[in-house]
């Protein structure tokens, strides 16, 4: 009785690890009426323009995410990428005045006290909100993760409400803009959407804002059978996935890996 006993306790740890990618597909799949993706992941499988978006779906029982892309042969992500190019392109041209007025002053202050001042350096990042705001637009990522606290920069706090059917929790947060008050990068920053749904036993979620820094730490109590779903990127697509997804099937899924499991013998 007791090899039975620790047996029984062994199947239900092992089976509550067990994938859930495929429930995943499975609850969101009614939502995501798109193509599939190329071999490589680029285009949509049927190298059309006809659809705004494609899926990325996983590959392995080992993924934990899928990926909606913005389709480039589209007009419409075409069109977006053009205004967003532009966008980088007058940022990337201030930073490099603004690199000019910086050697210009130095070498001013060399001929006047034979003492340098250190230069700024233009990099990528110098492409300024425009293109974390394009990356954020032209893309959804849905990833399972564990039930965790988490902080996140933004200047806006998370909204934590009650979940939809099967969800315990949701945390969402807007898209926003924020710069940090402190630190070599004050530059502004795009927040994207993201929504997070948790699912199992877990307290609802504690939101404070870290001091004076557009900051916000968002604080749970999970247990080892919670977990959560990350949907994270395009404003509109984020809210649709969060709203129509048959998040019930992902949850009795769940539901059904920690019963415990029949021993004969």
């Amino acid at each position: 009785m007791m090899f039975k006993s620790i047996l029984l306790v062994a199947l239900v740890s092992l089976t509550s690890q067990a994938p859930r990618i495929d429930a995943l597909v499975a609850a969101v799949r009614p939502v995501l009426l798109y193509p599939g993706a190329s071999s490589d992941g680029e285009l949509p499988a049927d190298n059309t323009a006809k659809s705004r978006w494609f899926v990325v779906w996983p590959k392995s029982p080992d993924d934990t995410r899928i990926v909606v892309k913005a389709n480039p042969l589209h007009p419409e992500t075409q069109k977006a990428g053009a205004r967003a190019m532009d966008d980088i392109n007058a940022a990337v041209v201030a930073a490099e005045r603004r690199a000019q007025e910086a050697y210009d002053k130095a070498m001013e202050q060399l001929r006047r006290t034979g003492k340098g001042s250190e230069l700024e350096v233009i990099t990528l990042d110098d492409e300024g909100i425009a293109g974390e705001r394009i990356d954020a637009e032209l893309e959804v990522v849905i990833e399972l993760q564990p039930a965790e606290s988490f902080a996140i920069e933004s200047s806006e706090p998370p909204a934590v409400n009650d979940g939809p059917d099967g969800v315990a929790f949701s945390v969402s947060i807007r898209p926003n803009t924020y710069r940090r008050q402190r630190g070599a990068d004050r530059r502004e920053h795009f927040r994207a959407a993201e929504t997070r749904l948790y699912f199992g036993p877990v307290t609802r979620p504690e939101v404070t804002r870290e001091g004076a820094e557009p900051r916000y730490r968002v604080t749970v109590a999970p247990s080892a059978d919670s977990f959560v779903v990350v949907i994270r990127g395009n404003d509109t697509l984020v809210r649709q996935i969060a709203a129509e997804a048959v998040w019930s099937q992902l949850a009795e899924h769940h539901l059904a890996l920690l019963r415990p499991t029949k021993w004969e013998g």
